[in-house]
């Protein structure tokens, strides 16, 4: 069970919830341990540099996340105020690591395979988290282990394969969500596969205003017709 006190978005802090629990360390240490006794799985906790610059504490909380059973943590290197802007802060990751004896997973700024192997060499780290570098590029995650295993970093499929995985994900999303929901979450996630496409902005206006599953499919065949 992973327990998220970095969550930043507003309506979740406002309530107390996410990172604005790094504010209150003394109810953060009672949830996990809570948790911790209440299952028979590893909980582990997910947090932030501080909740902003007057309040950077990571260290402190990474030591009250182990105290409190965490079996592992991972930190995000920016503050709650900075939201995801600005450049993530490898050093707090490294003063975790040094800090406590429980496996930390260094997040923030991990956009290729390179950058994984650099944040893990860095921080010391146990492992790297992939958040929005894999938005539109799963085989992130191939490449970064292909890097750190010593073998040859796999390239990027060719458009149409990935135009193929993409239609894949949502047409997935509409069996788990229903298709009025998922359609809604592809006008931004399938632009995510168009990154860095050149000649794409007409396809780009068609997605925003897709509303079904065949809409997604007929922008699909079109991508892979007409853009390399």
């Amino acid at each position: 069970i992973d327990i998220n006190m970095g969550c930043p978005v507003g309506k979740v802090v406002k309530s107390g919830d996410g990172s604005a629990l790094m504010k209150t360390p003394d109810l953060a240490a009672k949830i996990i341990e809570s948790v911790v006794h209440a299952v028979d799985v590893p909980v582990t906790v997910k947090f932030r540099k501080g909740f902003d610059k007057g309040n950077i504490n990571a260290v402190p909380f990474a030591e009250m996340c182990e105290s409190a059973g965490a079996a592992a943590i991972a930190v995000h290197g920016r503050t709650r105020a900075q939201m995801y802007a600005g450049q993530a802060d490898w050093d707090i990751i490294r003063d975790v690591k040094r800090a406590v004896r429980i496996p930390v997973f260094a997040n923030g700024d991990v956009w290729t395979a390179e950058d994984a192997e650099h944040i893990l060499r860095y921080t010391g780290a146990d492992a790297a988290l992939i958040g929005r570098g894999s938005f539109g590029n799963p085989w992130l995650f191939a490449q970064g282990n292909a890097l750190l295993a010593g073998e040859k970093v796999p390239p990027l499929p060719p458009l149409r394969a990935r135009m193929e995985e993409a239609l894949g994900q949502i047409t997935t999303a509409c069996s788990l969500k229903g298709e009025k929901i998922a359609i809604l979450e592809a006008r931004k996630q399938l632009c995510w596969y168009l990154r860095g496409v050149s000649h794409a902005g007409y396809y780009k206006q068609q997605i925003v205003s897709m509303n079904t599953l065949t809409d997604a499919e007929k922008i699909v065949r079109g991508i892979q017709r007409d853009l390399r």
